[in-house]
């Protein structure tokens, strides 16, 4: 079920903060202006491996400008190396592979599920956001194994944030929301304070995610406000 709407201001007390991003854009994204607000979080982003045939070439990574899957994912982790200075953040990868480079065997949930189990006990957040899964494989499995983890935290806060620029229709937020209520996860809507003043130019990083997008610049994701829905973790996510 779906609690009224609080507004309260996060970033006071959200320290030390834990961001779980599916692929190098989407925490900058998504929670630049929270990141932000909160100096040193750290961001640990998922789908970061090489495939073993590096040479191959999607369509994305074309789009993208790439002629390989090599040059796209060194010139990805460059660009998130950029944006996460500019938030004073620092990053950790898992490298497990991106669905365009594997099957859904390579990657599977208990693994994932395993991995992040085993990162975020070591990290101990205060706080830990995660996507809310909308449409992309990759953030909805991110998104599914962190509701199968998180009741293993009770000392955690949890937070999923509205995926951007996959929150634009709002039908889509809501039958996310729906399926969790469904499966029993109470959720609460979120107002962030905060100015986040960085955002602007970690999301300008991104020069390669523009082109697959279609966008000239930062302006459309920038456009997009940031969201984020409470979560409460008493039960298991089946």
């Amino acid at each position: 079920m779906t609690r009224p709407t609080p507004h309260i201001d996060l970033a006071a007390t959200m320290s030390p903060l834990l961001v779980l991003s599916p692929h190098y854009d989407d925490a900058v994204f998504s929670c630049g202006r929270l990141v932000a607000a909160v100096p040193g979080s750290t961001v640990v982003t998922v789908y970061t491996g090489l495939p073993k045939n590096s040479d191959m070439q999607t369509d994305w990574d074309r789009r993208c400008g790439f002629s390989s899957a090599r040059e796209a994912m060194q010139c990805r982790a460059d660009e998130n190396r950029k944006a996460l200075a500019a938030l004073h953040a620092q990053g950790v990868e898992l490298d497990f592979l991106d669905s365009q480079y594997a099957q859904a065997a390579l990657h599977g949930a208990d693994l994932l599920a395993d991995t992040l189990m085993i990162t975020i006990a070591r990290m101990q957040p205060a706080t830990a956001v995660f996507p809310l899964g909308l449409f992309h494989e990759d953030h909805i499995q991110l998104s599914n194994a962190v509701f199968t983890i998180c009741p293993h935290f009770p000392g955690i806060r949890w937070f999923a944030y509205e995926d951007i620029p996959y929150n634009k229709t709002a039908q889509r937020v809501r039958g996310r929301i729906d399926e969790l209520a469904d499966r029993g996860v109470v959720t609460a809507a979120l107002s962030l304070n905060g100015t986040g003043g960085d955002k602007s130019r970690a999301v300008e990083a991104y020069q390669s995610q523009f082109r697959g997008l279609g966008h000239d610049d930062a302006g459309p994701i920038l456009r997009h406000p940031e969201r984020y829905w409470r979560i409460q973790c008493e039960m298991e996510f089946l």
